[in-house]
């Protein structure tokens, strides 16, 4: 016990005088400030004829799904999944030609996830989200 508490002093000891001893202030640059899904439009359901044009995962529980390459749309999840940053595919349920919040889901590599909101999007937006998110 007593060297594992020498261990971890000698590594505090040591990164707070190395941390010290740096001359050099490394600049960041200010990042625009994100997006809010506050600030976008929510919608009951979008249209989509037969499947999405493209998608686009922002996080494990939201994602831009573009139903035409001009309408692109913010989709919430209901819980997240790990695995959606990773898929190269998704699937959407629908119901007629129209995919609803709240009632169709996202299938991600064989499980599904309720949609739990839907968000209408400029493409402005879409894009500006994509530069920030990855």
């Amino acid at each position: 016990m007593r060297r594992l508490l020498l261990g971890i002093g000698a590594v505090l000891a040591f990164g707070t005088g190395a941390a010290a001893g740096a001359e050099t202030v490394r600049e960041v640059p200010i990042e625009p400030s994100a997006p809010s899904v506050a600030d976008l439009e929510r919608v009951d359901s979008i249209t989509m004829m037969t499947r999405p044009h493209s998608w686009r995962a922002v996080d494990d529980s939201t994602l831009i799904v573009w139903a035409t390459p001009f309408h692109p749309y913010l989709v919430e999840l209901a819980y997240p999944s790990h695995d959606l940053r990773f898929s190269e595919a998704i699937g959407l349920s629908q119901t007629g030609s129209r995919v609803y919040a709240k009632f169709d889901r996202v299938w991600v590599r064989g499980f599904s996830y309720p949609i739990s909101g839907i968000y209408k999007m400029t493409r402005e937006e879409a894009k500006s989200w994509g530069r920030i998110e990855s």
